[in-house]
């Protein structure tokens, strides 16, 4: 007997979607004119730097990349570095690294300095995450790279997060894109500028692909292990809990894997390839007050993760994600507890339907892969300012 849902479980228990006019319609546009203010401060850096920008655009490209000191431990920056090198070339990569128990501003100047990049990938993460702070680090760290010459590529993981939308768009104020994993028809409404990338997926690189199909091909698969890998977090935890439950019921179990914490990033790779079926769930954190339209769903990096690690794929609906992967096909789509539910039984007991979900993700993800579409996409986004 199918669960009676409520409103909140009818849309995978995101908040219902409405427009509020100071919650909703002011304060997420609140950042655009802080961003102009700063904007107008910044501009006799954007002039300083205009010469040092020309003469980048005729010296070989150096593409940095800037992450603390744990993140570059993680699978994301581990990836983010190979794929560079392997679409920039090797030796037009480096890597910077953030200590995040020393100030920041000392370390992001120490590296420019060392390095002399033309272009420099950065995650709004890695600083302080807190405004005060960031006001601070923003400021400086923009003005120190726009008089240099630098070309920013700024990753804005959480897209509805307001800080990093500020950040980002001051960072890239005069030159450079920013990277995100929401609709950019969406959170373009409430973003100061228009150089932004949205969705995008994660990339892998060739190095990682190759590994993942000689470990499926020596992986014997049962057919019914069904895995959630990622953070949990309220409304997150709440549909997790739901749908284990209903699950269960059915007699299929849901393994929640809900940090790779304590495990090497090959042991997280073998636990995507191990999986008959992933689901994955691109709900945003609880109504904060520093989180707009949280109701809006986001791509996240098991998209691509397990379609190309072989697995089957159940994920809920992402605003512009067909642009690279088409639901029905590549991976199941859902909307709602049931619906999610429903896709994994349907997998699970139907092995010909697993199979060619699996192999068309798969076929897919190494298209993506090898033909360097991601950092293509962002490569062609920077215009003159391209490497």
């Amino acid at each position: 007997m199918t669960a009676i849902e409520t409103p909140e479980e009818l849309r995978g228990f995101n908040l219902p979607e409405r427009h509020r006019l100071w919650r909703d319609v002011i304060v997420p546009r609140s950042i655009i004119p802080l961003f102009w203010i700063y904007w107008l401060a910044l501009l006799p850096s954007w002039l300083i730097g205009l010469p040092r920008l020309r003469a980048n655009r005729k010296r070989p490209a150096v593409v940095a990349i800037e992450s603390g000191k744990l993140g570059w431990t993680h699978v994301f920056f581990e990836e983010l570095g190979w794929t560079a090198e392997e679409f920039f070339g090797e030796g037009s990569v480096t890597r910077e690294v953030i200590d995040r128990d020393l100030p920041y501003i000392p370390q992001f100047r120490a590296n420019v300095a060392a390095d002399r990049p033309t272009h420099l990938v950065l995650d709004v993460r890695t600083p302080g995450q807190r405004w005060g702070l960031t006001l601070r680090q923003a400021l400086s760290a923009a003005w120190k790279a726009n008089c240099a010459g630098i070309v920013p590529i700024v990753f804005m993981v959480d897209a509805f997060n307001r800080r990093q939308r500020w950040h980002s768009a001051v960072l890239t104020g005069f030159r450079g894109v920013v990277i995100t994993y929401a609709d950019v028809d969406i959170v373009g409404r409430i973003f100061p500028h228009r150089r932004i990338l949205g969705p995008m997926f994660m990339p892998i690189s060739e190095r990682r692909l190759n590994w993942l199909e000689q470990q499926e091909r020596e992986c014997v698969k049962t057919g019914d292990v069904v895995q959630f890998i990622g953070s949990v977090y309220p409304p997150r935890s709440h549909f997790l809990d739901a749908a284990a439950e209903r699950l269960e019921q059915r007699g299929i179990r849901l393994r929640i894997n809900s940090d790779k914490t304590g495990t090497s990033n090959e042991d997280y790779w073998l636990a995507l390839v191990e999986a008959d079926v992933v689901l994955t769930t691109t709900l945003q954190g609880p109504d904060r007050p520093f989180m707009d339209w949280v109701w809006t769903q986001q791509a996240v990096f098991r998209f691509i993760e397990t379609m190309a690690s072989g697995s089957a794929l159940v994920a809920s609906q992402v605003p512009g994600i067909e642009s690279y992967f088409t639901p029905g096909e590549d991976f199941l789509e859902f909307q709602s507890v049931n619906e999610g539910v429903t896709q994994i039984e349907r997998l699970v007991r139907d092995a010909e339907l697993r199979t060619r979900v699996a192999a068309c993700g798969h076929a897919t993800a190494v298209e993506l892969i090898r033909s360097k579409v991601f950092w293509a996409t962002v490569n062609n986004a920077l215009g003159r300012n391209s490497v």
